[in-house]
Order: C-alpha cells, then structure tokens, then sequence
C-alpha cells in the first residue's frame, strides 16, 4: 500500500470519529453548563423553594387580610354601630323637675311637712361628741332610713376615730319640691333646700379649729322621702348637685 492511501485511509478514520463524537454530543442534549438549567439545590435559590412541605400541612393557612383590623385604641374596626359613642355630647341637658301632678297648695303642704323631718335628723345630726356617748340612730329611726342612718354612723366613726368634736347648729331656707311620684299606697317627694351650715364649729383633738371653705358653708342639698298608708314621711336619701353653693 502506497503512503498517499494510507494518509487517505488515516483521514477517513478520522473523518469518522468526529462524526461519531458529533452525534454523540448532539444526542446527549445541552451541556450541564448551561446557564438557563438551575439545579434543583443550586445555592443561588432560597432553600425555602428547594424543600417540598412535609406531608400533612396541606391544610390553609388564615389569610391575614381576613382578620378584623384594629383602630389605633385597640377596638375592631367591625364592633356594633349602635353602641353609644362615649364622645358624644349629651343630647339633653339636665333640668330641675317641676312635679306637675302637684298643685301649688299640695306643694306648700309637702314642703311644710317635709321640712319638719329635715329639721328634726339637722338638729340630731348637727352636734358629736365622741366623748358623750349618744344613740342618734336609734333617735332618728323613725324618721329617716337606714340608708340614710349608714351616712350619720359613717361620720360620727371618722369623728370618734380623729378625735375630733363638732358644736353648733344647722340653718336652712324653705323646702323646695322639684320631683313628686305617688302610687296608691305610698308617695315620693324629692326636694331641694339650702342648708347653710357657718353656725358650726369642728375641733380636732388638739382644740384647734377647722375652718370650712367659703364654698361650703351655704350648699344645695336635695332630699328624698318618702310616706305610706302606715308610715310618715321618713328621709331615705341625700345627694349634691353639680354646683352646690346656694
């Protein structure tokens, strides 16, 4: 054999190996190089796309879009619309009652028989004595309530406790009546009066004594009682209105 067939022979052969090489590459696919393959743990991806959830927690989460939004004081945006706005202003302002089932003569009547109580529970009340040992409770029981007797005891405790004693006399005006309801058995008389209280001298133990503020030497107080077919008048209650000074 001639040297130019085997250079021809050499080349075929080599011909043929590329051509093998070639299609072996080409049927093999893309290189692993590729940039648009990403391997399924390539450390350029969150592991948290790499890791399939665990079995059992396909169930949904809540979305937190459904939740009830707060306002900023801390109360659903969704609480009931037809709860009373504490913000809101009064829509009336108070006003003294006028007892309009009373006739001015029924009126006069009650404030005269109304003021005989409040006369007698003032002059009871006014003077203590820690020292001088005095059943004023038991005095007033028929006149007043022991709602109202829970008031005189309270006071003449924190007396007995200081020490201290208290002289003089109450003074008030006439007895207005504002407010009157009456059953058939029984009636209720609310009424206003001036009680003016400077004739009064409060000591502590020591003798000194406690002067009073100007404002409450004269003030409003308002009174309830109430009579039965079986009973008199008897005070049940007392209350101060917002301004008391009179």
């Amino acid at each position: 054999m001639t040297s130019r067939r085997r250079r021809v022979l050499v080349l075929l052969i080599l011909l043929a190996a590329a051509l093998v090489v070639a299609a072996v590459v080409i049927g093999g696919g893309r290189p692993e190089s590729d940039a648009r393959d990403t391997s399924a743990f390539d450390p350029s991806v969150p592991t948290s796309t790499q890791t399939p959830p665990p079995a059992g927690s396909a169930t949904p989460t809540e979305d937190p879009t459904d939740a009830p939004t707060e306002d900023p004081s801390g109360s659903p945006s969704d609480a009931p619309t037809g709860a009373a706005d504490p913000s809101d202003a009064p829509t009336s302002t108070a006003t003294t009652p006028s007892a309009p089932d009373l006739t001015p003569e029924e009126k006069t009547e009650i404030g005269s028989e109304t003021s005989e109580v409040l006369e007698t529970v003032m002059m009871e009340t006014a003077q203590i004595d820690p020292a001088a040992s005095t059943d004023v409770v038991g005095e007033l029981s028929d006149v007043a309530a022991r709602g109202y007797l829970s008031e005189v005891e309270a006071e003449r405790l924190e007396f007995e406790t200081e020490g201290w004693t208290r002289e003089g006399s109450y003074s008030f005006g006439d007895v207005e009546v504002i407010d009157h309801t009456s059953t058939s058995d029984a009636e209720v008389a609310t009424v206003r009066v001036c009680v003016d209280s400077s004739a009064l001298v409060t000591r502590r133990a020591d003798g000194e004594v406690i002067e009073a503020s100007s404002s409450s030497v004269r003030a409003w107080n308002i009174f309830v009682l109430e009579r039965s077919d079986s009973a008199d008048w008897r005070l049940v209650g007392r209350t101060f209105p917002d301004d008391p000074a009179c």
